[in-house]
């Protein structure tokens, strides 16, 4: 008689796990693990089909990139850099700004470092002198921004007057000006009320600092870099002139060290101290907002401590609340900072395990969006994307990988803080056959995920010609898929079948299909972009190691599935040979349906309400070998798993 053994995974928050962690049966990641995911996002109760990126515009370039920038507390942009040119655009991908020509070329633009401070966009270079964009309103250009790029001018040394000249209360100063070529700083950072300027070719391990508000006028002095302040005075006890340094404490600094080993800076951020990224180490500075300079034959300088011995490469880090995420030595690593309160320091660890044999071509670069939990976006340098979903209180660290239609991909990624009435969003430069765009995926939580279209560039509602056609320039030439859906108070999301449509080099899309002759119907809305595919697979399962057990042939019986707000979906076996990569094909060819249980009846063409409960299927294996499943859903609808419950059939040898 054939012994049964049930498991259940009802929790998903290990993620991706590489082969190599496929053995680990003991560990806690490996009860949560999966073997594939694939476009799919976490929650703490579940594991969810991803939602669609939303079509902004057309991309300037091929290597255009983005950069983040706060006009103020209710406006929020992208600054889009291409070869010598840049503009503004809104959380949508749409432009913002007349557009304006820079000095930046292709080849620069991934290493120009952007910070925005009080509105003012700082741009700084190796190649170039330091410089900022000032935006202001404009009453013309359909009421596009304005953009006026500039040098900065910064305050000049002031030589000594001559012993002749020399009067009393005369003062002259000693300052940083960064305007000769091997001078031009690389990296910045602003802190306390300074601008930290740093890592020039002369002295790639140097750090400058300007001075602080003027206490009299109450302006920001960030041109000002004065390292060194005298005056004349004399006294009336005195026949001759004599210098005065002025008080250091509100002139420049300069970070002097020999401890800060590496070829170049590599990245600086304003975090719960000052960081500073090197080849070697990761820096801080502790001491608070002021800094605290020590001077040195007049002029002031202040000092760093090694915050971890984890050596960063690339020229970007990003933080979300004590944590700091970069990329570590070589650039194939995404490493992982946390700052204690109790201790003032940091600790450090590589993250990025699961999802080595990704980053074998290196990190691109990477970005934050908030949330619960948080994703750390990595883009690779060969267009691959990975999202890390990062949440503390429920010990989360769980990776995906996301994929797009055929060979479209990312070719930059940025993302924008939240704003009062809007979730962070994921802008992206994506490669979408021949041609660019700007497109933009909001991280929309994991209870409200359904309500999203899960389409790739998406357009909500097109507008449909007297002649039943539909005109998206942006899709010319690719397979459009188009699903109609309703939002119901008693049921939520009703959705029907999806029809999918090419469109001509023009985008012109003639709808043929009588599910959508009816198309604008009151309270229907159609939803048409490109369709991807979800999928997941579980590891082996591990049953209890007693006698009945232990070198037995099993085969699964029965497979249910705890779902959430779902429509459509397939399961199939996942054969043992296929280790680390999968056979796609073996898997589609012989998947079943995922069935739901339905209540009534649903004339052909009624918009269908998502299910939400348990639905068993008729997966079985007659091979000992394949133990493992796959559940992939290829239609552009919500897919959401709470649990995957497996019933094994155990026989003796």
């Amino acid at each position: 008689m054939a012994t049964q053994y049930r498991t259940i995974q009802s929790s998903f928050i290990a993620g991706l796990l590489s082969p190599l962690q496929e053995g680990a049966v003991g560990s806690s990641a490996y009860a949560q693990g999966l073997s594939i995911a694939e476009n799919v996002f976490y929650g703490t109760t579940g594991i969810y089909r991803r939602y669609g990126t939303k079509y902004g515009a057309a991309a300037k370039s091929a290597d255009s990139v983005l950069f983040r920038y706060w006009k103020d507390e209710d406006e929020i942009y992208m600054l889009e850099c291409w070869d010598k040119g840049a503009r503004l655009i809104d959380r949508d991908g749409k432009p913002a700004s007349i557009e304006i020509t820079t000095t930046y070329t292709a080849a620069e633009l991934r290493t120009l470092s952007v910070a925005c401070n009080l509105g003012t966009i700082y741009i700084v270079h190796r190649n170039h002198k330091p410089a900022m964009i000032t935006v202001t309103e404009s009453e013309t250009e359909g009421g596009l921004l304005q953009l006026e790029l500039e040098d900065v001018s910064f305050v000049a040394s002031v030589a000594k007057p001559s012993d002749e000249d020399l009067k009393n209360g005369d003062i002259w100063t000693t300052a940083k000006t960064f305007d000769t070529a091997g001078d031009y700083p690389s990296e910045q950072i602003f802190f306390g009320g300074r601008w930290f300027l740093m890592g020039t070719d002369n002295e790639p391990l140097t750090i400058w600092y300007s001075r602080t508000m003027d206490a009299v006028s109450g302006d920001y002095r960030f041109n000002d870099f004065t390292l060194k302040e005298t005056q004349a005075v004399k006294l009336e006890s005195e026949e001759e002139m004599t210098e005065e340094d002025v008080t250091t404490a509100d002139c420049g600094g300069v970070y002097q060290s020999s401890d800060m080993y590496g070829t170049r800076i590599r990245w600086a951020m304003a975090h719960q101290a000052l960081l500073i990224g090197a080849g070697m180490s990761i820096y801080q500075y502790t001491g608070g907002s002021a800094i605290s300079s020590v001077v040195v034959d007049g002029v002031a300088t202040f000092s760093l401590s090694q915050a971890v011995a984890l050596g960063a490469s690339g020229d970007k880090a990003v933080a979300y609340n004590s944590y700091v995420f970069f990329s570590g030595i070589g650039g194939h690593s995404l490493m992982c900072m946390n700052y204690s309160q109790e201790y003032s320091s940091y600790t450090g660890t590589d993250i990025s395990v699961p999802v080595a044999d990704y980053l074998r071509a290196g990190i691109k670069t990477i970005c934050i969006t908030e949330g619960s939990p948080a994703i750390v976006w990595v883009l690779t340098n060969d267009g691959k994307l990975l999202a890390c979903h990062f949440s503390a209180s429920s010990q989360m660290i769980a990776w995906s990988v996301i994929t797009f239609s055929g060979e479209d991909h990312p070719v930059w990624i940025e993302a924008m803080e939240s704003d009062i009435s809007r979730y962070s969003t994921l802008c992206l430069v994506m490669k979408r056959g021949e041609s660019y765009s700007i497109e933009s995926l909001e991280a929309v939580p994991g209870s409200s995920a359904f309500t999203v279209p899960f389409l790739d560039a998406y357009v909500l509602d097109p507008e449909v010609d007297d002649d039943g056609t539909i005109t998206l320039p942006q899709f010319a030439g690719r397979d459009v898929e188009m699903v109609e859906y309703q939002e119901s108070a008693e049921s939520g999301i009703a959705y029907s079948s999806s029809v999918t449509a090419t469109a001509d080099e023009d985008g012109v899309i003639t709808i043929d299909d009588r599910l959508l002759k009816d198309i604008g119907g009151e309270g229907v809305r159609l939803a048409a972009g490109l369709r991807y595919e979800m999928i997941i697979g579980t590891l082996r399962s591990e049953l209890p190691a007693n006698g009945t057990s232990q070198s037995a042939i099993r085969t699964i019986k029965e497979v249910t599935l705890r779902m959430d707000r779902t429509l459509g979906g397939y399961i199939s076996l996942r054969p043992s040979y296929s280790s680390g990569a999968f056979d796609r094909a073996s898997i589609t060819d012989n998947a079943k349906t995922i069935l739901y249980r339905r209540y009534g009846e649903f004339r052909y063409g009624e918009l269908e309400n998502l299910f939400t409960g348990d639905v068993p299927t008729t997966l079985r294996s007659t091979n000992t070998d394949d133990d493992r499943i796959v559940i992939f859903s290829s239609d552009p609808y919500p897919f959401c798993i709470c649990a995957i419950i497996i019933d094994f059939s155990i026989q003796e040898v």
